[in-house]
């Protein structure tokens, strides 16, 4: 896949450090990127012809690593056979309805189907209020209703903390991010 220029785009000069030139990153074009003081970085010297010669200095920042805590609604859910189509479309519903950020299966046995539904603040669309620990529980308590009224058997139900790693959200996403998910996520670069 190639490289996408940002839209954060300014113009610079050259200035000595010491013996060093130093360049300076406006402050849009690092909170944009949540870059941070003592992080490390590459440069690569890049250059093409064409037919004049261009040349450029690159910044690699290397790979961006988000850990979110996230409640997640663990069911164990007896499925007749027959009935997973009916069952999977119910768990869709589900995800459109409540915000769900993941759905993961796990047949444990031909009849029984252990299902965790992931209440997360990232999205690949953006940022969602984070719910807590009360709204999950009551919406847990909705969906186990809903599943036992469409001929479903909840055998188990719990909810649990995680934390996840993501690797394919933008930075942006949470430097422009509409609520405040610093106390749910952390973030690195790392080369």
């Amino acid at each position: 896949m190639s490289w996408v220029e940002d839209s954060v785009v300014f113009r610079g000069a050259i200035r000595r450090s010491g013996n060093s030139l130093v360049i300076t990153i406006p402050s849009e074009l690092s909170q944009r990127l949540l870059l941070r003081e003592g992080q490390e970085f590459i440069i690569y010297g890049i250059g093409r012809k064409r037919p004049e010669f261009e040349g450029g200095l690159q910044v690699y920042l290397g790979y961006f690593i988000i850990h979110e805590k996230v409640f997640v609604a663990r069911m164990k859910i007896e499925v007749s056979d027959g009935s997973f189509e009916k069952f999977s479309s119910i768990i869709k519903e589900f995800q459109e309805a409540y915000s769900l950020t993941d759905i993961r299966y796990k047949q444990s046995s031909s009849s029984i189907v252990e299902t965790e539904l992931y209440f997360g603040a990232l999205t690949d669309r953006g940022v969602i209020r984070p719910k807590t620990r009360e709204e999950v529980e009551e919406i847990a308590s909705s969906m186990e209703f809903k599943l036992r009224l469409e001929g479903f058997k909840v055998l188990e139900k719990e909810i649990l903390e995680k934390i996840i790693e993501k690797r394919n959200i933008d930075p942006a996403t949470i430097s422009k991010a509409p609520y405040k998910v610093t106390e749910i996520v952390r973030w690195r670069w790392e080369i």
